[in-house]
C-alpha cells in the first residue's frame, strides 16, 4: 500500500515519515504541487497526507479536483492544518474521505486516521 506525503518542507516530510515508519507501507513524498496529480494517477496511493502549506492557499481546489477525478475520487485525504491556516475559510470542506488534523500533531490521533483509511477502510467507505 502506498501513502503520499504532500509536503514541501523536507524536515516536516521526514517527521511524518518517521511517525508512519512503524507501518510497512510505501511512503512517497510529493514536494511539488505541479506533479501531484500526475503522480496520483500513476501511483494510485491508498491515503494522501497533505500539509496546508503544500496547497498554496488553494487547498479546496485540490480537494475538489481529487473528488471530481474518477481515478482519485475515493482516495482518503488527511489534511494537516497548521496554526497559520486555522481560518475556517482556509480549511477544506469536510467530506466522508477528508479528515482535518490540527498541529501540533498528536501521534496517536494521526496513526488512528492512517489505520482508519488502511486497516479499517471497509468500515468507513460506503460501497
Amino acid at each position: 500500500m502506498k501513502i503520499f506525503i504532500c509536503e514541501q518542507d523536507p524536515y516536516r516530510a521526514k517527521l511524518i515519515q518517521d511517525i508512519l515508519g512503524v507501518y510497512n507501507y510505501k511512503l512517497i513524498t510529493v514536494d511539488e504541487q505541479s506533479r501531484f496529480f500526475e503522480q496520483a494517477h500513476s501511483q494510485k496511493p491508498a491515503v494522501i497526507v497533505m500539509d496546508s502549506c503544500f496547497a498554496d492557499n488553494s487547498n479546496q481546489n485540490i480537494i475538489n479536483r481529487l473528488r471530481k477525478d474518477p481515478v482519485t475520487s475515493q482516495i482518503p485525504v488527511i489534511y494537516i492544518s497548521s496554526n497559520s491556516h486555522q481560518e475556517k475559510n482556509e480549511q477544506p470542506k469536510l467530506d466522508d474521505l477528508t479528515a482535518v488534523v490540527n498541529e501540533p500533531l498528536k501521534i496517536k490521533n494521526f496513526r488512528h486516521y492512517i489505520d482508519r483509511w488502511t486497516t479499517l477502510r471497509s468500515l468507513y467507505i460506503r460501497h
